[in-house]
C-alpha cells in the first residue's frame, strides 16, 4: 500500500467561528473544548499516517534489496530480513493504531453534535459514539423526533464507509480477533489486519516474505471518506448555526 501525502490542516474551522459569532460564551467555550478533544485525535492521526508512510517505505525497499541465496549474501540476506520483519511488526501496529484513532475521532464528532442539538431534534441527546449516533438518526421511531432532514438524509446515503472502512475491521479484525498474533499466522481464516513472517528457507540465506495484507483497508479510501464527511458536516451547521 502507499498512502498519499495529504493535507492535515485541522478540520471545523468554520463551524469553530460560527460558535464564536452566533453562541453565548458559554456555549462557544463548551465547544472549542470538544473541539480541542477531537483536534487532539486528529494530530495522532497525522502522526500515525506518517508513520505508517515510513513503515510501508522501508517494508517496500527492503523487499527490494533481498539477494540471492549463497555465502556471499548470507549476511545481507539476515539484515534485510530482520528488517521486514521488523516493518511488518510496525505495518501491524501502526494500522491497528490509526483504525482505533480513527473511530475514536468519529465518536468525538458525535458528541460535538450534542452541543447544538436544538438544530437537530426536538429533545437533547448526547451521543457517546458515532454508531450510537447514526443508528439514532436510522431509526423509524425516531423519525418525529428530527428537525435536521437533510442531515438525517446525508447519515443514510454517505456514510456506508463508516461500518464498511471502520467499524467492522475495527471490531472484527482489532479489538474482537481470535487468539494471539502467532496463532493467526497458522489459521489460514482467523482475523487480523496484517498477518506477516521472514522465513530463510536455507542455509545459504535465501529469504522469502509470507505476508497477508488482503484484509487491511484501504486507508487512503477511509480518509478520504471521513474528510468528506467532516467538510460536510461543517459546512451544512456552519450554516445552521447561523
Amino acid at each position: 500500500m502507499i498512502l498519499k501525502n495529504r493535507n492535515w490542516a485541522f478540520p471545523l474551522e468554520d463551524l469553530d467561528r460560527k460558535f464564536d459569532e452566533y453562541c453565548e460564551v458559554f456555549e462557544a467555550e463548551k465547544f472549542h473544548i470538544a473541539r480541542s478533544d477531537f483536534l487532539r485525535e486528529w494530530r495522532f492521526l497525522e502522526i500515525l499516517w506518517n508513520r505508517l508512510q515510513e513503515d510501508y517505505r522501508i517494508f517496500n525497499e527492503s523487499r527490494s534489496q533481498i539477494k540471492d541465496g549463497n555465502a556471499k549474501n548470507f549476511k545481507h540476506n539476515v539484515r534485510i530480513g530482520r528488517m521486514l520483519s521488523h516493518s511488518l511488526e510496525y505495518i501491524h501496529l501502526d494500522t491497528d493504531c490509526f483504525i482505533m484513532n480513527a473511530r475514536i475521532l468519529m465518536d468525538r464528532v458525535a458528541y460535538l453534535t450534542s452541543l447544538f442539538w436544538r438544530k437537530i431534534a426536538k429533545k437533547q441527546f448526547k451521543w457517546r459514539s458515532f454508531k450510537e449516533h447514526k443508528d439514532w438518526f436510522m431509526s423509524p421511531k425516531n423519525k418525529p423526533e428530527i428537525l435536521d432532514k437533510s442531515y438525517a438524509a446525508y447519515i443514510a446515503q454517505h456514510t456506508g464507509w463508516f461500518e464498511n472502512k471502520l467499524k467492522d475491521i475495527r471490531d472484527d479484525l482489532i479489538v474482537h480477533r481470535k487468539g494471539s498474533y502467532i496463532d493467526m499466522l497458522k489459521e489460514e481464516h482467523a482475523g487480523t489486519v496484517v498477518e506477516g513472517r521472514v522465513v530463510f528457507e536455507d542455509r545459504n540465506g535465501q529469504v522469502s516474505v509470507e505476508y497477508d495484507m488482503k484484509q487491511v483497508p484501504d486507508l487512503n479510501e477511509l480518509m478520504d471518506d471521513i474528510c468528506d464527511f467532516l467538510d460536510f458536516f461543517d459546512e451544512h451547521f456552519s450554516e445552521k448555526l447561523a
